[in-house]
């Protein structure tokens, strides 16, 4: 089986919606996000999410699940680390286009262990309704990952697991919540 993707430009917008109860001051004293320059990382700039291992491929773009179409697998207040944000693709795909930009967990249950990250997901209106389109970027390495573990809904059961690589058995790469992370820089377009 041949490796199909989506051709695109690989853009997101990292897009924060914080409720006036997570805006605490443990959330203004955390750290910002640095892109590949040094500067910090904006709500509502493009940049490129590149894999900073480079034998993982290219820069972070959507690309068809196996033989699935729809949805497809998977950015001037200063983005923080470990602050729940919604990750979109300001691309549009004509392919999907009853699908959002936005990431979400793919069937999102607590419970199951494979989790697919997706286009498709809800873009702010933090809680139960929304709980699978929350990520958060923590530092790792020289770099970045991103971590699935919402704090948008006080009492939902939620899991928390690292973003990372998840190889199908055609060879192509997608990602999925993971052990093992992937490490990432943002690169301003």
């Amino acid at each position: 089986m041949k490796k199909t993707e989506v051709s695109c430009i690989l853009l997101i917008t990292l897009i924060v919606f914080i409720k006036d109860s997570l805006l605490s001051e443990a959330t203004f004293a955390s750290n910002p996000v640095l892109d590949t320059t040094g500067k910090m990382i904006r709500v509502g700039s493009d940049y490129m999410v590149v894999p900073v291992r480079k034998d993982l491929g290219g820069d972070i773009g959507l690309a068809f699940i196996g033989t699935q179409v729809c949805p497809l697998g998977i950015g001037p207040r200063v983005i923080r680390e470990s602050v729940d944000l919604n990750v979109e693709f300001t691309e549009t795909y004509t392919i999907c286009q009853h699908h959002s930009n936005v990431w979400r967990l793919d069937h999102y249950n607590p419970q199951k262990e494979d989790h697919m990250i997706t286009n498709g997901g809800v873009k702010g209106n933090p809680g139960r309704d929304t709980i699978s389109n929350w990520f958060k970027i923590v530092k790792y390495g020289v770099g970045y990952k991103f971590v699935f573990c919402p704090s948008v809904c006080n009492y939902c059961d939620v899991i928390c697991k690292n973003v990372g690589v998840f190889v199908q058995n055609n060879g192509q790469a997608l990602l999925a919540l993971s052990n093992e992370p992937l490490e990432v820089r943002f690169k301003k377009v």
